[in-house]
């Protein structure tokens, strides 16, 4: 890819991070005039008001496999009394809730009062079926967080955060973030009983009001499940549900879903992704695995002589 100086009357462009699940670039150029239409998401963050605009899918090749490009267009305006000077971006990508890749890079951009400038972003996803159409049951995640100073030298973060749809002609919307919510009253950290095993931490937990036993397993990018305890739990696949492969605990693909609410302890998680895969062979009868999707949204203690782990919400 290339780099070029953004004159402000023209696009650049500033190469980012490549890889073969998922590649992404933003090109640069300042506007003075962007027309919102109606589905566009927009909002503040900082001395920004910022939307995103002009979604586009397409399907590519890449190093002889079909990808399924998501682009879209930011624009941001300078709501602050004097100029601010962006210097710098940070851009997390996710696919139903499994982090896909990261990238950061320095700008060097100055936006006037009241005035404009337009990112555009797009990301690849690898097509999970050669054979049939590149499709996905929803978009890209992305977590973009912009810095700079303002005027009279104060430093500033805003960070935006958005789902692209699968389709051009559906709104662009917010996905729902992970929900922590503790039903007791007590004292942190909350403290969860726990079977220690050579290797392996073994964890009580309710699914939809059903008891498990889960793996503690800090290597499973997502929550796991054995297909006959999906069964159990009333949990539906849909026919194109999106299927990647895990890493960790489990078979080398699993039918991604949206767990119902999982507790531990005195903690209950909504909005949870999942994989629905097998289990078989593992030494030790489980359920499934809480992921890593699970384990960040908490401080965690494993505690060997006590037998327990202790859980604290971030």
């Amino acid at each position: 890819m290339r780099s070029t100086e953004d004159q402000g009357s023209g696009p650049g462009e500033h190469a980012m991070g490549r890889t073969l699940v998922c590649a992404a670039a933003m090109a640069l150029g300042l506007t003075v005039t962007a027309v919102a239409r109606a589905g566009d998401l927009e909002g503040r963050s900082g001395p920004l008001a910022w939307r995103a605009t002009d979604v586009q899918q397409s399907t590519v090749t890449v190093d002889g496999k079909r990808h399924a490009r998501h682009e879209f267009a930011l624009t941001v305006k300078n709501t602050g009394a004097g100029p601010l000077s962006l210097s710098g971006y940070e851009a997390a990508i996710s696919y139903f809730g499994v982090p896909m890749n990261e990238m950061a890079g320095p700008l060097q951009v100055t936006v006037p009062s009241g005035r404009e400038h337009r990112l555009s972003f797009y990301t690849l996803l690898a097509c999970p079926d050669e054979s049939r159409a590149c499709r996905f049951s929803e978009g890209p995640s992305w977590r973009i967080t912009l810095t700079g100073r303002a005027e009279n030298n104060p430093a500033f973060t805003a960070p935006i955060e958005l789902m692209l749809p699968t389709d051009a002609n559906v709104p662009i919307v917010r996905r729902e973030r992970v929900l922590v919510r503790r039903i007791q009253s007590g004292p942190d950290p909350a403290r969860v009983p726990a079977t220690f095993k050579p290797g392996v931490i073994l964890v009580p937990a309710s699914v939809n009001g059903h008891d498990v036993t889960l793996l503690f397993d800090t290597g499973s990018q997502v929550c796991l499940l054995s297909p006959e305890v999906a069964r159990r739990l009333g949990i539906v696949i849909p026919a194109d549900a999106p299927s990647l492969a895990l890493i960790g605990v489990g078979s080398a693909g699993g039918a991604l879903v949206q767990l119902p609410p999982v507790r531990v302890g005195d903690y209950i998680v909504e909005h949870l992704t999942g994989a629905v895969t097998s289990l078989a062979g593992f030494p030790f009868a489980i359920d499934g695995v809480l992921g890593t999707n699970f384990i960040e949204a908490f401080r965690v203690t494993i505690d060997h002589r006590a037998k327990e782990l202790r859980l604290e919400a971030r």
